[in-house]
Parts: structure tokens; sequence; C-alpha cells
């Protein structure tokens, strides 16, 4: 087995990153005294040294540097949370983003060498001042084939699942995760932020945290879609609080593509204001009537706070469906089900190592080979 040895400086600065000191990072790959003598004078396998990038949380490449970097690179996007005084986006974020980013780098170097164009639809109204929202949501919905029949809308899971296959079909990635990568111990917050979304002509990508509710998390993903039609790369909290113009823009937006300015102030008017029956009308929730009502101006933020809050107090509440589900099962909507796909077929088919499909969908090489009997 080859080993590589790094500089004890080096070794020293990668656990300091996350404020561990080297004993207790070399402790973590391996109890054995005598592999931690090794590995404190430097002296690595391969897979050590990537458990100890990985655990670090710096690149493989740096531990080959002679001196520490002054600055680490953390992968970048505009923050357009609109909570008051936010802290600092999270390692756990950062995980996250550094991860999709490498997804889709590789999906569009893939899209690129084999011929597909790029997609019309991505930053169309970006250069456009002044234009109307319904002008972009229908165009938004027009693209998607929106509505979808309301009856589908009664179970809000199946209705997300089916908005995420319309984005899918027409070239978008949406990748849904409620954790980083599958730690379970890493868990996301919603109070950090709901979503996210990286711009890119071949194939944007649209990220989830799936911690929200499912009405909540569905306009998540239609606000996401805003941004893609302006090309805006964006985090969002989706803050009621703020006054960024983008995020009330893409907000404004998101309302008009799940149900348009003149059917909800119809359903308004007709039922004189009560939230369960225009959520019965519509086939959604309670509180995407309320988060409606606001964007379109008929009820305070407070009035929205207040059903917001209530209803997260039953989310909470409810019981767990029993049984958790597969791991294999889970992996395509963590890595978009399309992308997945794709890499598993360039696998199977020898285009790419089984062990590279596995690192992009942080599975292993069997369960490469598992997806790929359920294609």
């Amino acid at each position: 087995m080859s080993t590589l040895n790094f500089n004890i400086d080096m070794l020293e600065w990668a656990a300091n990153n996350i404020g561990l000191r080297l004993e207790q990072v070399v402790s973590k790959i391996s109890e054995a005294e005598r592999t931690q003598k090794k590995l404190l004078a430097g002296e690595f396998s391969v897979n050590q040294a990537e458990s100890f990038a990985d655990i670090t949380k710096v690149p493989f490449g740096a531990l080959f540097l002679d001196t520490p970097p002054e600055t680490l690179h953390k992968p970048s996007i505009p923050d357009l949370r609109q909570k008051q005084n936010p802290e600092p986006l999270s390692e756990f974020f950062y995980e996250v983003l550094d991860d999709i980013q490498k997804k889709q780098d590789w999906y569009v170097e893939y899209l690129i060498d084999s011929g597909f164009k790029s997609l019309e639809f991505v930053g169309k109204y970006k250069n456009f001042a002044d234009i109307d929202t319904a002008i972009i949501a229908n165009d938004i919905r027009k693209t998607l084939n929106l509505p979808i029949q309301l009856k589908t809308k009664t179970n809000r899971e199946n209705y997300l699942k089916l908005l995420i296959e319309r984005c899918e079909d027409v070239g978008i990635l949406v990748f849904r995760n409620s954790m980083v990568k599958n730690a379970t111990r890493k868990q996301l917050d919603t109070s950090e932020f709901r979503g996210f979304v990286l711009i890119n002509e071949f194939a944007p990508a649209i990220f989830l945290n799936m911690q929200d509710m499912p009405s909540a998390i569905i306009f998540t993903l239609a606000h996401e879609l805003a941004h893609i039609w302006l090309g805006e790369s964006a985090v969002d909290d989706l803050d009621i609080y703020g006054n960024n113009p983008i995020e009330i823009l893409c907000n404004k937006i998101a309302a008009e593509v799940l149900v348009n300015n003149g059917e909800f102030i119809q359903a308004w008017s007709e039922f004189e204001g009560d939230f369960l029956l225009i959520a019965d009308h519509f086939y959604v929730s309670k509180l995407m009537i309320a988060r409606l009502a606001l964007t379109y101006g008929v009820i305070t933020k407070e009035s929205y706070q207040f059903i917001h809050n209530t209803e997260y107090e039953v989310f909470k509440k409810l019981p767990k469906k029993d049984g958790a589900p597969k791991f294999i099962n889970m992996v395509p909507g963590r890595n978009s089900p399309k992308l997945t796909r794709v890499i598993v077929n360039q696998a199977l088919s020898g285009n790419m190592l089984l062990r590279d499909a596995g690192r992009l969908l942080n599975v292993s090489p069997q369960n490469i080979m598992k997806l790929g009997g359920s294609n």
C-alpha cells in the first residue's frame, strides 16, 4: 500500500480548521496506537488521508502544500436571506453547497460533451425592467405544464413530487434533503435557510431543505423557480419581514405560479376570507393559502406569522410514519432523480468508474449496482 507523507504543520493547520488538536483528529481515524503514531508523523495511506480531509473539511489537495494557505476557499452564493441580523452561514450549509456544486458541474460537463443545448428559460427575464410578474409566472406555468389537476393536491407530498417531476422533465435538477449528504448527525435548520438555487444555462439546480413543512417546501420550490427565470443564484430563508426587491419579486412570482391572483382574489371574496374553505377549494393547505394571502396583500405579516407558528406546532406533533424508508430509495431524491439516472447509466455502461459514480452520489459502488437494478 502506497504511503503519503505530509508536512506536520499542514496537518496541525487542518486540525485547527475545525478547532481540534492533531491528536484528536488522528484518534477519529484510528484507535490503534501504532497507527496513530504513524499518522502523527505524517505517514498516511490514501484512504486515511481522504478521511483526514473529510473530517477537517479541507480540500484533499491542500494537504500536499508545504505551508498553510492564508485563507480556505469556500463555495460562494449570493446571500438573500432576509431575517434581521442572520447568523453567518454554517459549515453544514457550505458542505451541502459544495456537494451540489460538484454534482452540477459534472452534469453540465456531461451535457456539453453530449451535445445538449442550453435552456432558453434560464435568465429569460434577467434584463427586463418593471415586467408584470404574471407574465413571468405564466411562462413558468407554460414551461412546466401547470397547473397540475387540483385533485392531485390533496396529498401535499404527492403534489410536491409531481412539481419536482415537472421541473426535472424540462432540465431543472432538484435536490432535497434534511441533512448533509447522508450524515444523520448533521441535520439542516430551516431557521438558517429553506432552499437555494444555482443558475446554469444548461442545468440550473435547486436544493430544498426537507426539514420544512411540505406546504412551505412547495412555496420554496416555486420561489426558486422564479430565481431561475430571473437568472439569479441565491440562498433564501423566505423570511416575511425582509424588503429585498429580488426576494419580494420572487415571492410574487411564486404565488402566481401556484394560484394566480385572479383565481385567489375571487375565492377570497366568495368564501369571505375563510382559510379552510379556500384551502379546500384549491386542494392545498391552510398554510399555503395564508402565504398566498400575505403575498397578495390581504392579510398582515402578523396574521401570517400566527398561522405559520400554529401550523408548525401541529406539524411537529404529527406521528412519524411507521418504518424508515430504505436508504437506496432515498438516494435519487437527495441527488436529483435525473442526475442519479445519468450517473448510474454512465457507470453501468463503463463510461465512468463505479467508485467515481459512488462518490458523486455519496453511496458505495455496490449501491450503484442496486440503483441500476431499480431503474
